[in-house]
């Protein structure tokens, strides 16, 4: 399992071989949750507010997790 805080909210995900599961996202005062898994081995989960996002990507990726965090806007 991995933990994410951000300024958004705060994630954790469970990262198996080609598994990638949101465990719990809360959202911060202000900013709204939402989720993105278009394979079982990849997931976005965003962070949002008004022209202000924050994502946290987990994927299975060559036999090892891989996670990236990234702000986009203002």
């Amino acid at each position: 399992m991995r933990s994410f805080r951000v300024e958004g909210g705060s994630a954790v995900i469970r990262v198996t071989e080609d598994v990638v599961k949101v465990v719990t996202a809360t959202p911060s005062d202000g900013y709204s949750v939402a989720t993105v898994q278009n394979s079982p081995d990849n997931l976005a989960v965003y962070f949002n507010e008004v022209n202000h996002s924050f994502v946290i990507h987990v994927a299975w990726n060559i036999n090892k997790p891989f996670a990236e965090v990234s702000e986009v806007g203002q």
